[in-house]
Order: C-alpha cells, then sequence, then structure tokens
C-alpha cells in the first residue's frame, strides 16, 4: 500500500519535472529530442545530443584568449574581459589558474609596458589577480602622465583601394599608409615624384621643426566652400579642435605659450584668442565635451581632431563614405563624407545657437563705466537705483548714454493687473506671506525646481529657500521661523498662503484633511489665513513676489545666457 503511495507521488513529481524542463527548451530544439517517460533520461539525450556545440564553444574561448590583445579602452576593463573569457571555461572542465592567467595578460599587453612587464618577470614574488589589476592600472596612468595624457596605440585603418570613396584626409599626411601613389606628379618641395607638396614628410617636418609653432592644423579651406560657417568637420590632419564661435563655450582661459597661434595649410598664421572646453550635442542626444579648443574667429568651419579624440579614449572608423565615432564599444556620433573631408551629424540645438553669431568674428566687450551693464548685472534694476548706489558711491561713476529702453525688461513685465486696497500690518511679523513657486520645466545644476518663499507683510522683507519638493515646506518654515524670532525676540502672528497641499493638507472623500504645516501652526498658536480656491490675488504680495523674482530671472537669462543652457542655471539666478 505504502509503495503505490510513493510511486504515485514520484509519478507526478517527474510528469512535472519533464513538463517544466520542456518549457524550458525552444520550440525548433524540441522536436529533434527523442520522447521518454523519465525526466532522468529525458536529460541525458538532451546531454548526449549538445555535447558537441560545447566542444566548439571551448575551443573558441581559448583561441580568443590566447590571441586577445590590448587595444586601449582601459587596461582594467581588458584585463577583466580577459577573466570572464578564462571563467567561462571552468564549468567545461578546462579551468585556467591565476599564475597562467597572468601570464597570458603579461603577453597581450602593448610594448608600452615592456619595462613593466621585465620587472614582474624578474621579481620572486608572484602577483594575484586583484595585485595585476591595480599594478596594470597604476603603470597605465604613469604612462600617460609621460605621455602627456594618453597611451598612443597603433590601429589597423586598411582602405579598399579601388573604391573611390575610401580617400580620407588622414593619406594627405601619412604617406607610409597613402591609399594611392601619385606617379607623374613632382613635389616642388623635394623634387621627388610620387606625392605633392602638400603630402611631402620633408616639408611637413620643416614647418612643425619651426620655434613656437608646435601647436598646428592642417587645414585646405578650399574644401569649405558653400558650407555654413557652423559645421562641424573631422579633420585628421589637425592636431588640435578649433571653433570659431566663443558663445559654444562652455568655459575658457586666456592662452599660454606656443597656443597663441595655429598655422593652417596655406603657410599663414592664425591668432588664437582663448583656449576652453565645448560640449557639442551629437544627432542622436550623446553629448560630445571637446576639451582644450581653440578659439580661432578666422576659420571658415569648426574642426575636430582625430589625434586629440584618440586621445580622450574616442575611435573613429572610416569606411564605407563615412566615419563612425565609437566610446566604450558603442556607436554615439556619425560623419558623412563631403568633399572629401567628413562632415560630423550635430543636434539640430548646435546648429541654431551656433548661427546666431555667424556673422560675427569677435564677441564685443562691453566697458566698465556702462549702465546698461550694471542695470543687466543687478537684474534689470531702475535708473533711479542705479544712480542712488553711485551718490553712495557702492558704484564707480558710470556713462548713462547707452541706457535706453530695456527690451527684455519690457518682455518680463508682461503680467495681468491685480486689484489693491488691502492695509499693511503695523509691525513686523505680525502676517508672513508664503507662496511656492515652480516646478520649472528644467532642474538647476543642483537639483532644484521649485522655491519657496516668506516676506515680512510690513517690512516687505523676504526669505527665499529652494526646495526639490513641495513637502519640505514646513521644514523651511521652521528654519525661517526660528531665525527671524531669535534675532527681532518677537513670535509670528498669522500665516498667509494659498490652499495647497503642502500648506493646509490633503483632499480625501470627506473634505480637506489639514495636513503637517496646519498642525504645525496649531500647535504654536499661530493663525492660519488661507486664499479663496481660484483667487490667488488674496495672496497677492506672495504671488508678486514670485512674478518679480520671475521676471529679473528671465531678463537675465535673455541677456546673458544662450537659450539651450540658461533654464538650468535658473536656480543659481534667482
Amino acid at each position: 500500500m505504502s509503495y503505490d503511495i510513493e510511486q504515485k507521488k514520484w509519478s507526478l513529481a517527474n510528469k512535472k519535472c519533464l513538463a517544466v524542463v520542456k518549457n524550458t527548451i525552444e520550440p525548433t530544439i524540441l522536436g529533434s529530442i527523442p520522447e521518454c517517460d523519465a525526466v532522468s533520461e529525458y536529460l541525458e539525450r538532451i546531454k548526449s545530443q549538445f555535447t558537441g556545440s560545447s566542444k566548439t564553444y571551448a575551443t573558441q574561448l581559448i583561441k580568443q584568449l590566447v590571441t586577445e590583445r590590448y587595444n586601449g579602452g582601459g587596461v582594467r576593463d581588458h584585463i577583466l574581459r580577459m577573466s570572464n573569457m578564462a571563467s567561462k571555461l571552468k564549468p567545461m572542465d578546462l579551468g585556467i589558474t591565476d599564475d597562467f592567467l597572468v601570464h597570458l595578460v603579461m603577453a597581450s599587453l602593448p610594448k608600452q609596458f615592456d619595462n613593466f612587464i621585465v620587472n614582474y618577470n624578474i621579481s620572486p614574488e608572484k602577483w594575484n589577480f586583484e595585485k595585476l589589476i591595480a599594478n596594470c592600472v597604476q603603470e597605465e596612468e604613469r604612462i600617460k602622465e609621460s605621455n602627456g595624457g594618453s597611451i598612443n596605440y597603433v590601429k589597423d585603418k586598411k582602405k579598399n583601394h579601388k573604391s573611390p570613396t575610401s580617400k580620407g584626409k588622414q593619406s594627405q599626411h601619412l604617406p607610409q599608409q597613402q591609399q594611392f601613389a601619385v606617379e607623374k606628379d613632382q613635389c616642388l618641395h623635394c623634387k621627388k615624384t610620387g606625392h605633392y607638396k602638400k603630402d611631402c614628410p620633408d616639408f611637413l617636418k620643416m614647418i612643425m621643426a619651426k620655434k613656437g609653432e608646435n601647436i598646428i592644423t592642417f587645414v585646405n579651406e578650399s574644401h569649405y566652400v558653400g558650407y555654413s560657417r557652423s559645421t562641424w568637420w573631422i579633420d585628421s590632419g589637425a592636431t588640435i579642435h578649433a571653433c570659431n564661435c566663443l558663445k559654444a563655450f562652455r568655459s575658457t582661459r586666456t592662452t599660454q605659450g606656443r597656443e597663441s597661434s595655429i598655422r593652417v595649410a596655406n603657410g599663414f598664421e592664425e591668432k588664437v584668442e582663448a583656449v576652453g572646453d565645448l560640449p557639442l550635442e551629437l544627432a542622436n542626444g550623446f553629448t560630445l565635451l571637446l576639451r582644450d579648443v581653440f578659439y580661432v574667429p578666422s576659420l571658415q568651419r569648426n574642426l575636430i581632431s582625430v589625434s586629440k579624440l584618440d586621445f580622450d579614449g574616442y575611435d573613429c572608423r572610416f569606411g564605407s563614405g563615412k566615419c563612425e565615432l565609437w566610446h566604450n564599444n558603442a556607436c554615439i556620433g556619425l560623419a558623412v563624407l563631403r568633399d572629401e573631408l567628413y562632415l560630423l551629424s550635430l543636434s539640430e540645438n548646435v546648429n541654431v545657437v551656433s548661427s546666431l553669431t555667424k556673422e560675427n568674428k569677435k564677441r564685443k566687450r562691453t566697458s566698465d563705466v556702462s549702465s546698461k551693464l550694471w542695470h543687466c548685472r543687478l537684474g534689470h534694476i531702475s535708473r533711479g537705483r542705479i544712480e542712488r548706489l553711485v551718490k553712495n558711491e557702492i558704484l564707480p561713476p558710470l556713462e548713462f548714454s547707452d541706457l535706453e529702453q530695456c527690451i527684455e525688461c519690457i518682455k518680463g513685465k508682461f503680467v495681468k493687473s491685480i486689484k489693491k486696497g488691502a492695509k499693511r500690518s503695523a509691525g513686523i511679523l505680525e502676517i508672513i506671506h508664503t507662496d511656492i513657486c515652480g516646478p520649472f520645466p528644467v532642474k538647476s545644476v543642483d537639483g532644484y525646481d521649485s522655491f519657496i518663499t516668506f516676506t515680512d507683510d510690513y517690512s516687505r522683507y523676504g526669505y527665499i529657500y529652494p526646495i526639490k519638493e513641495r513637502s519640505e515646506a514646513l521644514d523651511k518654515f521652521k528654519i525661517f521661523k526660528a531665525e527671524v524670532e531669535n534675532q527681532h525676540d518677537i513670535k509670528i502672528k498669522v500665516v498667509r498662503s494659498d490652499r495647497g497641499g503642502e500648506y493646509y493638507g490633503r483632499h480625501t472623500p470627506y473634505g480637506q484633511v489639514p495636513g503637517p504645516f496646519a498642525r504645525f501652526l496649531l500647535e504654536n498658536g499661530i493663525v492660519a489665513q488661507y486664499s479663496t480656491p481660484g483667487e490667488p490675488q488674496q495672496n497677492g504680495v506672495a504671488e508678486r513676489r514670485n512674478r518679480t523674482l520671475m521676471a529679473m530671472d528671465r531678463k537675465s537669462t535673455l541677456a546673458n545666457s544662450p537659450p539651450c543652457v540658461g533654464e538650468s542655471y535658473r536656480g543659481q539666478s534667482i
């Protein structure tokens, strides 16, 4: 009797296991496996049928592990990639010891690590895998510092000589890798046949050997005729990034030493006015940060150096009439071949910002004694207030001839008329007006998207606190209450606000229930005055303060910041 029960349990469990195994197999493979009643026998048939594929996979892994070579992108990632291959061999009874893996990693390193490998070989100590990673990363940083911030690796960039679209500008400056030979033409510099003067290695060495001209870009401006000045081009012959528009820069500095000028292909020198970092938004949304970009107003087009991109960890892959920009094994940008050069595809926002100054070669500098400049710096205040600041010697003597009608002031004051007539209180801290402004479409660089104000009804003196959530209203009010009551030794009598959930409470099926802010006012004996729903003018003092702050921010943003970056600095501006 007990045997029959156990047999039924086993049979039921066997059927369940068999169903689970079959559900995990693809339908296209399931039909090729012979049927059987026992799940153990079914698994054995699967194992016998697919054993051959595991051997093939093991052969591929071993071949890939032995032939793996480090070609840039971070030595830590390279070592971890080899370790991952070795770990996949262990379930196949082909495990590799740590000592053997260390030697495989050493053999995969480039010639820049030769001294490092020699030191390891003569040392009696054996490294484990963790110590290998740490020492290799340290050696990589040392090599980068000695080579000016990067390691140079030779990459194979062979082209199809028969393809007419395979001509790239790099052939002009690497004669040993030219894609075709010019046999009938004679160089005007060395008098040898087979290349032009612009491709002559002796001519290029002579130019680069001149004193003070180490920073050189080889640019042929004739290729750019018919294209906008705001376009960006991938230039394998340029040793620097160059831009003709200063407004696109995120930060700038003055030139130092040999950075003061560059030499172009026609032999003329061009003056460099500034050096800085410049973000470029590519067509797919990726932001490419170009470092140490030279601001050269006389250039007809903007240039991106292939060698500088390689130093920063990017990979340019040329072929089929295009150049793909790769980073961290992902394609981030594309440049198409136009008149033997590669035009980078950018976001429409970049072209809009760049076109704003396409006719300007230099940014006009405003005089420090300009009243218009101080009008903008001080949040577009009135002329009378500026004159009082000059009279009190807070500002230097200013020239008021340029202070005409301000367009930003007119735009920022387009508001709806407000009914007035309320009376002020008789003393400070009798009535406090509060309101929250936000959230804004774009958060500030600190992550804030709103701010809360507390304004005294008598003195109109106010406090502003940036916030990330409306639930922070009570915390900011506690900070404000503790400060003002301690400084003036007077208690707050009344708090006037709208009927928002952050002030009054949340809505329920039975009505609005007082929340933490309302209960805090009740516990501290402070009278809460709420405006009628749909009537914001009843909280007019706080609303007007918010509009004044937003108007100052809009005018400052319109006057000083490009449209693409102004929103993110709203918190700092306020």
